[in-house]
């Protein structure tokens, strides 16, 4: 692990414990879950056809000191919530999956992309049908990450994309908070608790991202540009987005693969 991502995980340690979704009713005890294989759903955070190594799965699966080998993405650049099903289909005709399984799934970035209201459809509905289609097919821990601010990113900016706009309100804003009720409402309260959103806590994932890219002319912290390639001649993987616009770069990963592995440490409780 490089320094800078090393000193990240230090001081989130220092942060408080949120249990996104721990009801009153749950148990106090932390499970001291180890996958023994970590499966990537969803859109190109998971895609290891993109060639960008590693994956955020990837990511979560070598900081519970797990190789290649046991990790399956199975994402797309292009997916979107309602891929999920044909994905979980996959993966259980290819032999399925089991209690040992940690599912980490990155998706509804393309919706917000393609539709600037996607919680007004069915698209949050689908992905808590999805979980617990996990649910009933044996996985035991599902890791579900946020999405980035559409309006941050440099197709964002390139499509002039809700610029300038409030991020708690905004189509971003707006579907984030859309999951983690509906997440909530589905999954909180139970015993052991399955489910973790990551997204505040130990994992503050929009937050920082909506840190970094707070300043104008926008200058990435621990990155030292925005986009592949850097004008100041900074070296590729010292940029927090590639060539695609929306997902980023290995450096990109490895920071939200540790934030996503730091949310495990609140517990499955």
């Amino acid at each position: 692990m490089t320094p800078i991502f090393s000193r990240t995980l230090k001081a989130l340690s220092a942060l408080l414990v949120v249990a996104v979704l721990a009801g009153c009713g749950s148990s106090s005890t932390v499970d001291p879950f180890k996958p023994t294989r970590v499966i990537g759903l969803g859109d190109g955070f998971n895609d290891s056809a993109r060639a960008i190594a590693p994956t955020v799965a990837d990511q979560v699966a070598a900081n519970f000191g797990l190789g290649l080998s046991s990790v399956l993405n199975t994402g797309s650049i292009t997916a979107k919530i309602a891929d999920l099903d044909s994905q979980i289909t996959s993966v259980i005709g290819g032999g399925g999956f089991t209690a040992g399984d940690l599912v980490v799934i990155s998706v509804g970035i393309i919706d917000v992309q393609t539709n600037s209201n996607p919680t007004a459809n069915d698209e949050v509905p689908e992905l808590v049908r999805q979980v617990q289609r996990l649910l009933n097919n044996n996985v035991k821990h599902v890791l579900v990450m946020p999405i980035l601010d559409v309006s941050r990113t440099p197709w964002g900016a390139a499509n002039s994309f809700e610029q300038g706009s409030v991020p708690v309100t905004n189509s971003t804003g707006v579907f984030n908070a859309e999951v983690l009720s509906q997440l909530a409402a589905n999954f909180a309260g139970r015993s052991p608790n399955s489910v973790i959103y990551a997204n505040s806590g130990r994992s503050p994932i929009s937050s920082q991202f909506l840190g970094m890219t707070a300043s104008s002319p926008i200058w990435i912290s621990p990155f030292n540009c925005f986009k592949t390639p850097c004008s100041n001649g900074a070296t590729a993987d010292a940029s927090l987005f590639d060539t695609s616009d929306t997902y980023l770069t290995p450096a990109g990963n490895k920071w939200v693969g540790n934030l996503l592995y730091a949310a495990t440490s609140q517990g499955w409780r």
